[in-house]
């Protein structure tokens, strides 16, 4: 599984990052989480940064940050 956390490295970005990264080596998923900063990418999503992206999907967007049993349970409905 890959995850990535998209945005231009603001505090809502760092801490959906921080998140997600904590809900995986909580819950034991197999998953690489990324965060990606590149400006180029970011722009993409503007203005609903932060993105959190898994295996390629959009599965969250913007500053209204889900906690992390929310985080898990998007993770968990991602296409594999």
């Amino acid at each position: 599984m890959e995850i990535e956390v998209i945005g231009p490295g603001c505090p809502f970005c760092r801490k959906l990052y921080q998140r997600t990264q904590e809900v995986v080596t909580e819950k034991g998923i197999d998953a690489e989480v990324r965060h990606v900063t590149d400006l180029k990418t970011a722009l993409k999503y503007f203005p609903m940064t932060p993105v959190l992206l898994v295996n390629g999907q959009v599965m969250h967007r913007g500053k209204r940050l889900p906690k992390k049993d929310k985080i898990a349970e998007l993770i968990s409905k991602a296409p594999s």
